[in-house]
């Protein structure tokens, strides 16, 4: 993954295909999900944990925290306290509204709002 590939607040999941390696998310209710990379809204990494070759570019991935993530809307409105998991728009959360399914692929709790359509959400990241 290089800083060209994937926006900040982007969802990202484990790459299957490439061992160590981390990919936008494209599946709903992805069982890969692994975080959201840090960046969007103004919201840093406060502690860093880098491996050099995994991320390009300088991209950190909030693995646990508070981070601004890409969200999509269209599934519910998100209101705080949600549970997030991975939607079927690349790089975005959406809210979990089949909680069978969820199981394993939690991102974590809103902490914002998203009425409608997509945008930035405030998220608490508790991958689960």
């Amino acid at each position: 993954m290089s800083c060209g590939d994937v926006a900040n607040g982007a969802v990202v999941v484990i790459d299957e295909a490439n061992p160590g390696q981390l990919k936008l998310s494209e599946t709903p209710y992805d069982k890969h999900v692994a975080g959201v990379v840090s960046g969007a809204g103004g919201v840093n990494p406060g502690l860093t944990l880098s491996q050099h070759e995994l991320l390009q570019g300088g991209q950190n991935v909030a693995l646990t925290g508070r981070v601004y993530a890409l969200a999509d809307a269209t599934n519910g409105p998100i209101q705080p306290g949600d549970l997030l998991t991975t939607s079927q728009v690349p790089g975005h959360a959406m809210k979990v509204t089949d909680h069978a399914l969820a199981q394993g692929a939690i991102l974590g709790k809103a902490m914002s709002r998203l009425e409608s359509g997509r945008g930035l959400l405030l998220v608490l990241v508790t991958l689960q």
